[in-house]
């Protein structure tokens, strides 16, 4: 009961910020003011939004729908521009689908991403290897004597992280079938999401 008490006020200030991203919008188009820039940055605020509330929704259950991998990735590079802009690039054919739940996928998607972003990387790449999609960046390589725990419940080597954002992906992604695990090689870092 207190999860879903939880769940509900977190859902109402979501709901709070969504319409003032709206009367943000309202004001914009009433003041004839048309910036790319602001458009899309209320557009990803609202996109953020949507994948703060899935992630607080540990209780709703997952919903699987057949969708555009390209798409999905699209969006989460959009979100991740929020963070730095640095070089993405989509190598996804866009007629690959797959069986994913929209806004649990993406997620896990923008925090592999943002964790790229945070380790130095100034180049991330998405690209498929046979039914597998690889993310890949040249950040800060990963020490060996870490890359084991990565995964685990609360680790973190960052100063005001929690240890939560790998492990919450991985069991995101394993809820939608999926599996991620780290490849490591000298000059780049590579996370691969595969079938189960």
């Amino acid at each position: 009961m207190k999860d879903k008490n939880i769940y509900h006020e977190i859902k109402n200030q979501i709901s709070v910020c969504d319409l003032y991203t709206e009367i943000i919008r309202k004001v914009l188009d009433k003041k004839g003011i048309d910036d790319e820039t602001v458009t899309r940055a209320v557009q990803n605020i609202k996109n953020s939004l949507a994948l703060i509330a899935d992630c607080a929704s540990s209780l709703r259950e997952v919903r699987l729908l057949e969708l555009r991998l390209a798409n999905l990735i699209a969006d989460a590079i959009e979100i991740c521009k929020a963070y730095k802009e640095i070089t993405f690039t989509n190598e996804i054919p866009y007629d690959t689908t797959i069986s994913a739940d929209k806004n649990k996928f993406t997620s896990a998607l923008v925090n592999i991403m943002k964790n790229a972003i945070e380790a130095g990387a100034t180049e991330v790449k998405i690209y498929p290897r046979g039914n597998d999609i690889l993310i890949e960046n040249n950040g800060e390589p990963i020490p060996a004597e870490i890359r084991e725990k990565i995964f685990e419940d609360g680790f973190t080597t960052k100063e005001t992280g929690t240890g939560f954002g790998l492990m919450l992906t991985q069991k995101a992604l394993n809820e939608q079938g999926f599996k991620l695990k780290l490849i490591q090689h000298t000059n780049v870092t590579i996370f691969n999401i595969s079938r189960d």
